[in-house]
């Protein structure tokens, strides 16, 4: 592990991907992907300390130390709501940040953390795993055969809107690509309790300027299946179910290549639509399953 990239890494809750990317990334059998975290910060001292403890980084208490002799910077607290003020100072500085999913705050965020990046010279990047994967890759090239889509179904677990919706998004844009006009909360009830939660099934009916029409889907409490399925329809017929593998590693290893070259590996404006996606749902939803634009 000597000579893995080094990495900096803000936010480390426990049931969050930082964590699990850090402790994964210290093992000595993912030396293949060649990047660990070196130095860790978070809000809660003592968290950052235990974390930077179990993988031997270093735990800064100033969050502009986190960036200082690494390559590249993750921000991974839990929710996105502050993730462009956590990565504000990177961006200016020209850096070469990841974001976890959702990729901001809100829309407005998103365009903003582009718009300073853009003006700074720095590189982003955001994915869900389920953005990279040999799945999408086969479905992508399988879409010629039944082109043009016309319907589609992207079916996944959970009722963890936050965590899981976003991740539907992804592994449907990473196929079909971007170009989502609309979109629409059939069924999309955050709990009272815990607004981050759905209190049952949620569907999510979506428009696509090319003509494709589909529902992305999660199956809500109380599932122990953890799949996710996407199912196309075109002119010239049907394409096979597409079974998502769940692997950190390709987000991973792209994310090494990111820091290491500064290529962005989706597009700003695919990271923004995608946001906007999951923030038009939301919006959806509280207006009474109205009709979204994305844009």
């Amino acid at each position: 592990m000597g000579d893995a990239m080094k990495v900096g890494m803000v936010g480390c809750d426990r049931i969050g991907h930082g964590w699990a990317w850090a402790e994964m990334l210290a093992q000595d059998e993912q030396a293949f992907i060649g990047m660990r975290v070196a130095k860790v910060w978070d809000e809660d001292r003592d968290l950052a300390k235990e974390l930077a403890e179990r993988i031997g980084a270093v735990a800064v208490d100033d969050l502009r130390e986190v960036g200082e002799g690494v390559e590249g910077i993750l921000i991974t607290e839990l929710f996105p709501d502050r993730y462009l003020d956590l990565a504000r100072p990177f961006l200016e500085d020209g850096r070469r940040v990841f974001f976890n999913r959702p990729f901001a705050g809100s829309v407005a965020d998103a365009r903003e953390i582009v718009r300073v990046a853009r003006e700074h010279g720095a590189k982003i990047y955001s994915a869900s795993a389920l953005y990279h994967t040999p799945a999408g890759e086969a479905a992508r090239a399988r879409l010629s055969e039944i082109a043009p889509v016309k319907l589609f179904t992207m079916t996944g677990p959970t009722d963890h809107i936050y965590f899981y919706l976003p991740h539907a998004i992804a592994a449907t844009v990473s196929v079909l690509g971007p170009g989502i006009e609309r979109v629409q909360a059939v069924k999309l009830v955050p709990r009272e309790d815990e607004p981050t939660l759905s209190d049952g099934a949620v569907i999510v009916y979506v428009e696509y300027a090319s003509g494709a029409r589909g529902v992305m889907e999660m199956m809500g409490p109380g599932v122990d299946s953890y799949a996710f399925l996407l199912k196309m329809f075109g002119a010239k017929g049907e394409a096979a179910e597409v079974r998502f593998e769940v692997s950190y590693v390709p987000m991973l290893q792209t994310m090494r290549e990111f820091f290491a070259t500064g290529e962005e590996p989706v597009a700003a404006e695919t990271l923004v639509e995608m946001t906007a996606v999951f923030y038009g749902a939301i919006e959806s939803a509280k207006e009474g399953g109205k009709m979204v634009e994305v844009g």
